[in-house]
């Protein structure tokens, strides 16, 4: 391939109309290479923020994660990150080898460069919910059901770097999760307990509760953790004690002190009362839960929050187990049903059943503008499908 010349460079300068004096004497000269093409097919571009690109230059670990069917999401220790592709009508050339010329002065030179490809997109990040919905997806898959329940052959339990290959998000975010969802490590594996073995679980705590007459907010730890550990496993009954339970940083006799996370109780007991019939009366649900729960714990309907619906189209509001869990993950999918089982809900009504489909970029707020039509009656907003009759 013939190089320019510096007759050739000046020539062209003239023709740009640009004064050799305003530029720098080093001139890089840019041709593109013989593997050109083979480059460009396996080279990809990735655009990253100054936070995101302190993390490479540091040599932390940052993961893509996400199957074949999955929009992929670049994943830090910390935090989770969309990946898409944006497309430029600007040329980018990718050129290994080109520096920023010296500030020199003297007679114009030429350093010749090889362009290794050529791009018209890249690949762009953008901040986003961690994507747990696959993690209680996989964690139903082998519910612990208690020491004396054999685990079914076609069942599969899951350690911490399984889950991590499976569900997009960081490994904080990751651990984050399992908490939030009440998961248990158990022999190495990550697992939720069944709901009935998880009621008996709790109701062993609120029973030793009463029959040693502690206070709601003063239960010595180890003395119940030491108790509980005759009825279930040790390693289990402590898992579920610091989910039901939170310190209240005090002692006494060296035992440190905890309170009874009431809320966390309470909708385990409404959901038992709830999940086992078809839809009470509200006023018969609210007798029978408050006095299901522990004496000295207010239960209030806030702590159903999506697990239930309110029908008041008749005399009398009737409420229904109805779980956000058992949703579709599919926006419009899930919009459709919603809209299906109630014809018009109010803002706060619908949200429960929303909220973990939105993000930055579509935050419930955007969503209920692109499946939903909002009316006002009578001061209050209502939404109702967009495509209903």
């Amino acid at each position: 391939m013939a190089l320019r010349s510096v007759s050739e460079v000046q020539a062209l300068l003239q023709q740009a109309n640009l004064k050799e004096e305003d530029l720098l004497p080093e001139t890089q000269v840019l041709n593109f290479s013989p593997d050109f093409l083979a480059v460009q097919q396996a080279v990809v571009l990735l655009e990253l923020d100054a936070e995101l690109l302190h993390v490479f230059k540091e040599g932390q670990r940052a993961v893509l994660r996400g199957d074949p069917l999955e929009s992929a999401v670049l994943c830090t220790t910390d935090k989770t990150f969309q990946v898409r592709e944006a497309v430029t009508s600007n040329s980018m050339l990718l050129v290994p080898q080109i520096e920023i010329p010296s500030e020199s002065v003297g007679e114009r030179t030429l350093v010749h460069r090889e362009v290794s490809s050529l791009h018209h997109a890249y690949l762009e990040v953008v901040p986003c919910k961690p994507r747990l919905h696959k993690l209680r997806q996989l964690l139903k898959e082998c519910p612990y059901q208690g020491p004396e329940q054999q685990q079914l052959e076609t069942s599969h339990r899951y350690n911490l770097d399984e889950l991590l290959d499976r569900v997009q998000c960081s490994e904080e975010e990751l651990e984050a999760g399992l908490r939030s969802l009440g998961a248990f490590h158990i022999y190495g594996f990550w697992q939720t307990p069944e709901f009935n073995y998880l009621f008996r679980m709790v109701s062993h705590i609120t029973n030793l509760v009463a029959q040693r007459a502690w206070p709601l907010n003063g239960i010595p730890y180890e003395e119940a953790l030491d108790e509980l550990s005759k009825l279930e496993p040790r390693t289990v009954m402590a898992q579920c004690l610091d989910y039901y339970l939170h310190p209240m940083h005090e002692e006494r006799e060296g035992d440190s002190l905890h309170a009874l996370h009431g809320d966390k109780v309470c909708r385990l007991f409404g959901e038992v009362l709830i999940k086992s019939s078809r839809g009470m009366s509200i006023d018969e649900f609210r007798a029978l839960w408050a006095n299901s729960v522990p004496e000295g714990l207010d239960t209030n309907l806030g702590q159903l929050e999506g697990l239930i619906l309110l029908d008041k189209s008749a005399v009398a509001t009737v409420i229904t187990y109805f779980p956000n869990t058992e949703l579709p993950l599919d926006a419009k999918d899930r919009f459709e049903i919603l809209f299906d089982v109630q014809e018009k809900w109010t803002y706060d009504e619908i949200r429960p059943f929303i909220d973990d489909l939105g993000d930055s970029k579509n935050p419930v707020s955007t969503l209920l503008m692109k499946h939903a039509r909002a009316s006002t009656k009578d001061g209050i907003k209502y939404y109702t499908g967009r495509y209903a009759k």
